[in-house]
């Protein structure tokens, strides 16, 4: 089909460890099933109803499911680090299934977008870290393995 990438074409996926720019938490609300919620909600010591009515968007309904909340452009429960260029997950041991999939990668838009606005780097058409070699050393101190992808 025209204007489909097909699969010869398509970016190959190049996994990364996440290194916590909080831009897929930007873009995308997750969605919980009824268990999950439950769990988040016995996990905060909160009632489930307490849960839905703090944390979740009433105004989204799908049986079973519940979308969680945006607080200031992102998922309720990102929250800043000590460090301004991370962020953090609040239930992040206790994340929903949607959250636990999402795998970063070089191919990803949000990733990349988060590469170059928490810390003023991309990544070249062959897979190759690359910026200012300050913001690259201090990138580097706090994500080591990154070091084992090739670097410029």
């Amino acid at each position: 089909m025209e204007g489909f990438p097909v699969a010869d074409e398509a970016p190959e996926a190049k996994g990364i460890l996440c290194f916590r720019c909080g831009v897929c938490c930007m873009k995308y609300s997750p969605r919980v099933t009824t268990i999950e919620a439950e769990h988040i909600a016995e996990s905060l010591g909160i009632s489930l109803e307490t849960f839905l009515e703090r944390y979740t968007d009433d105004s989204w309904f799908e049986p079973e499911y519940y979308l969680l909340d945006t607080q200031d452009g992102a998922c309720v429960f990102l929250c800043e680090s000590e460090d301004p260029r991370m962020k953090l997950c609040r239930i992040h041991s206790i994340r929903p299934q949607v959250c636990r999939e999402w795998q970063a990668g070089l191919e990803k838009r949000e990733c990349l977008e988060g590469l170059q606005k928490c810390w003023g780097l991309m990544v070249d058409v062959s897979g190759k870290l690359s910026g200012p070699e300050e913001k690259l050393h201090e990138f580097l101190l706090i994500f080591p393995w990154w070091g084992d992808n090739s670097v410029t």
